[in-house]
Order: structure tokens, then C-alpha cells, then sequence
């Protein structure tokens, strides 16, 4: 194998990489678009900052099977300069694992899924939630939702004709639900707003990377000879 030869092979390698992680990035965010994937921040700075104040996430199966086939994972929570307490055993059931500080998934393998854990209040807190929006066959679609108890207990009021209190609900209704707000104090915003390239445009950019790289190996070999 020739010089010329060898150091072409390795340029291909490397262009195929190139392109084959642009193409893996847009798949990706394809991927991502089936379900919800959204920063939700609720403003607590009018709770008191002690004692302790509870969140309560919930994931009901609409089927009442039992099926889990939605999970909602909660991650990257901060307090707004508050903290993280203990999980409440007491009011957590079902299909749920994990805590605030290293994420929290709910799965719908039961009825009804709660997550509870207690919190010092900060001026707020927020969360990622990543929910699967795999609609049941039936009248009653899976739904997630979550309330916050003050220290005594009492949930923060909100507009929930339910009167249940919740914050925010999704219905898990379509591929696509709606994210539904009782509360001013909650802020929903899209996670990873910034464009990335569709498959065609990163064809395009992977080209321009294609080119790039060959006027350097050019400029380098004019050097050489």
C-alpha cells in the first residue's frame, strides 16, 4: 500500500466520522420530537425557606392495567438556593425510583404512581422533565401532573378545576399534548430551543466539512514537497 493510498484511506475514515455524527446528532433530535422533553420552573420564594415543603409528582395509568407504557423522568432539579430533603416513603408508590439529586423516573406499571420527597424552599425550583407520550387505547388517557405542599401541609393553591391543586398536568392524549398550566408561578419553556440541522443540512455542512479538510491535507502536502 502506497503512501498516497494509505493516507487516503485515513481521510475518508475521518470524513465518514464527520458525517456519520452530524447524521446521528439530527436523528437524535427527530427522535426527541415523539414526546415531551421541557424545563418546568415554579417560583416557591413564598413558601418559607423552613421547616420542610414536599413535592408530590404523579404518573396515573388513564388504562387502570397497569401497563408502563409511559415513563416521565425527572432530572437536572435546582432550588433556587434552596435544597434537596428526603424522600417520603410514606407517599411514594407504585412504579417510581430514584431522587431529586440524581433524577427521579415514574413509571405507569401501576394505577397510580406517586413521587414524593420533601425540600427547603429557595426563590425556586425547577426541573427537566422527559415524558413518553405513548397514547392508551381507551376514553381515559395517561396523565402527569404534580402538586407542592407548604410546610403544613397544604397545597400552594392553583386554578385546578379538579380542586386537587395541581400545578401543571399533561394529558397524555396524542403524541403531541398539550402542557397544561393552574398556576402563574409555573414557567414551561422547551429544552434545546437552538436550531440543529436537519439530515439535509447536515448532508450540506458535512460537505463543507468535506472540503475544508481537503484544502488543509492540500496546503499541508504542497508544504511537504
Amino acid at each position: 500500500m502506497t503512501r498516497n493510498t494509505t493516507s487516503r484511506n485515513a481521510w475518508l475514515g475521518m470524513i465518514a466520522a464527520v458525517v456519520g455524527a452530524l447524521f446521528l446528532g439530527a436523528w437524535q433530535q427527530e427522535a426527541r420530537a415523539s414526546g415531551i422533553f421541557e424545563t418546568v420552573t415554579v417560583d416557591t420564594s413564598a413558601l418559607p425557606t423552613s421547616p420542610e415543603s414536599e413535592v408530590l409528582f404523579y404518573l396515573i395509568d388513564g388504562s387502570g392495567a397497569g401497563d408502563g407504557n409511559n415513563t416521565a423522568t425527572l432530572n437536572s432539579f435546582g432550588f433556587g438556593g434552596g435544597s434537596a430533603g428526603a424522600v417520603d416513603s410514606l407517599n411514594s408508590t407504585g412504579g417510581v425510583s430514584g431522587d431529586m439529586a440524581s433524577g427521579v423516573s415514574i413509571t405507569d406499571s401501576s394505577f397510580t404512581n406517586v413521587f414524593a420527597q420533601f425540600f427547603n424552599a429557595g426563590s425556586q425550583i425547577s426541573f427537566v422533565l422527559d415524558l413518553t407520550t405513548n397514547v392508551d387505547v381507551g376514553p381515559t388517557p395517561d396523565q402527569f401532573g404534580f402538586a407542592i405542599l407548604d410546610p403544613s401541609g397544604n397545597p400552594i393553591p392553583t386554578s385546578d378545576p379538579t380542586g386537587d391543586n395541581n400545578l401543571m398536568v399533561i394529558n397524555v392524549d396524542s403524541s403531541s399534548p398539550a402542557t397544561v398550566s393552574y398556576s402563574d408561578l409555573v414557567t414551561v419553556a422547551p429544552v434545546g430551543t437552538a436550531a440543529t440541522p436537519e439530515p439535509s443540512s447536515a448532508l450540506m455542512l458535512g460537505a463543507g466539512m468535506f472540503v475544508l479538510v481537503l484544502l488543509s491535507r492540500r496546503r499541508r502536502s504542497a508544504k511537504c514537497e
